[in-house]
């Protein structure tokens, strides 16, 4: 009788395992869900929504968006990570994924236990802006400002991502500066437009509309090569300011468990979107660039990453909060 029950779990399993790889092997056979940890309109939301049409155009099947924003975007990461590993639903991680445990303790999920990395698909680096009353008139005058005159420039951050670069931007430069941190963007901006705090770091859709205006002026770019966008704004390593870099990703990633056959699938169809004219074109627009990475350079990414910013906090005596 014994024998028999395990010979029938045995063989209940040995068909799980052949339905599991059948439908593997035909998926995708459904709609298909991305979780977006931002609200409409944004860069993510964006990214999020041009990903979604190059998939349904490689894969054959509806992909829809799902705007799950809060908490940083731990609400949409703990969404994906309790689905089923099925390819069905899928998260739009960024760089936020990495800061949030070096912030906060308790998270309902694992980063590296809990989602799968599939491809990075798109980079935003930050734009360091100030005031057009700000003291901090160019990168030269704001270090030499703030070295004149410990705490007497502020800098703000609206999250952990744009946290640490200001972290990264003091070490580099050895300068004191008061620290204003915000729930959000949106405020920063206003605030930093208004003069309330004197500079930044964020994205190029929140910041060059303002600074087109001329209310907001741009210092510099926390990365390798100059915008597209903007390609009068040299990066912060052309004015002597090295080491602080700064390009945020989104990508992909599954439920722990998704078969190596949907990934591989959702690999090619990504790689095809982001390589495509339409893909780069819009991106580019948006003050990103697009960059296909696959599933072991987007882990690779994530470690490297999760240490640098490991080390970051530290020297700065960041710690999480309960």
């Amino acid at each position: 009788m014994r024998l028999a029950h395990h010979l029938a779990i045995v063989l209940s399993l040995a068909a799980a395992f052949a339905v599991q790889a059948q439908d593997s092997k035909d998926y995708p056979r459904a709609p298909i869900r991305i979780v977006a940890g931002a609200t409409p309109g944004g860069t993510v939301d964006t990214v999020a929504r041009l990903l979604a049409e190059g998939l349904s155009t490689q894969l054959k099947q509806p992909v829809v968006v799902d705007n799950k924003p809060g908490a940083n975007g731990a609400i949409a990461a703990d969404v994906v990570a309790k689905s089923r590993p099925d390819g069905y639903t899928l998260l739009l991680g960024t760089s936020g994924l990495t800061t949030l445990p070096l912030l906060q303790k308790g998270l309902p999920y694992n980063l590296s236990r809990d989602l799968v990395p599939v491809a990075i698909t798109t980079f935003t680096p930050f734009l360091l802006f100030s005031g057009p009353k700000s003291q901090a008139s160019s990168v030269a005058n704001l270090v030499a400002y703030a070295r004149a005159n410990p705490q007497g420039l502020s800098v703000a951050s609206g999250d952990g991502t744009t946290l640490m670069v200001s972290e990264l931007f003091k070490a580099a430069t050895g300068i004191s500066v008061i620290s204003a941190n915000y729930r959000g963007g949106p405020q920063m901006v206003t605030d930093i437009a208004s003069g309330v705090v004197d500079f930044g770091f964020l994205g190029a859709t929140a910041v060059l509309p303002l600074a087109k205006a001329g209310r907001l002026r741009v210092l510099g770019v926390a990365s390798d090569k100059r915008l597209a966008i903007a390609p009068d704004v040299p990066t912060l390593a052309e004015q002597g300011i090295n080491g602080v870099l700064m390009e945020p990703w989104s990508g992909i990633m599954a439920p722990a468990g998704t078969d190596r056959v949907i990934i591989q699938a959702l690999e090619r169809a990504l790689s095809a979107t982001v390589k495509s004219e339409a893909y780069q074109k819009r991106v580019t627009e948006i003050g990103s660039v697009g960059r296909f990475m696959d599933h072991d350079a987007f882990s690779a990414y994530i470690g490297a990453e999760q240490k640098m910013l490991e080390q970051t906090a530290s020297k700065a005596g960041i710690k999480p909060a309960e």
